[in-house]
């Protein structure tokens, strides 16, 4: 008897288990059909913002890497024995100051391989754009990879001038 009462004990501690896991199973899959059916009523949102984002950010770049471009000062723009801003980077800074929207008013510089030139030109280019800076605020001038295309205007004033020199006269 003790046997059968204890066999009786255990089938039952076993029943009320098996009713409890399944309860547990049930309502795992309810839980996850109902989050399959959401993910599948809102399918395309999810991936909408991210794509977006990738299409637009490239635009982003192009046009922060188009105004510091602009907004650069290479190495015909300073001095070479002073390494401070010359006649035709006095106008640059001053232009980069005064006419460009004020959250796009950032110098770069161009990097040299020399330290030492480097911290002088930056130097030089805070020192003279803080005369035109608006509010006290103290310019923002970095240093920076990219490199000038520009030339000296003194030698783009030599090539008109002498192409203007060597032109024939206008014969009809």
């Amino acid at each position: 008897m003790r046997c059968t009462f204890l066999a009786a004990a255990a089938a039952v501690v076993v029943l009320i288990t098996v009713n409890r896991a399944n309860a547990v199973c049930f309502d795992d899959t309810a839980h996850y059909i109902k989050h399959g059916y959401y993910v599948n009523t809102m399918w395309p949102w999810p991936y909408v913002c991210p794509d977006r984002n990738a299409v637009s950010e490239p635009f982003c770049i192009m046009v922060n890497n188009g105004w510091r471009r602009e907004n650069l000062l290479g190495a015909h723009y300073f001095n070479p024995g002073t390494n401070q801003l010359n006649a035709a980077g006095e106008l640059r800074v001053k232009w980069i100051m005064t006419q460009e929207p004020p959250q796009r008013r950032n110098i770069f510089v161009e990097r040299e391989l020399d330290a030492k030139v480097n911290s002088q030109r930056t130097a030089a280019v805070r020192e003279y754009a803080s005369q035109f800076a608006a509010d006290n605020h103290a310019p923002q001038v970095t240093e920076t990879n990219l490199m000038s295309e520009g030339r000296p205007a003194v030698i783009v004033d030599f090539t008109n001038t002498k192409f203007q020199q060597n032109m024939p006269a206008p014969v009809l």
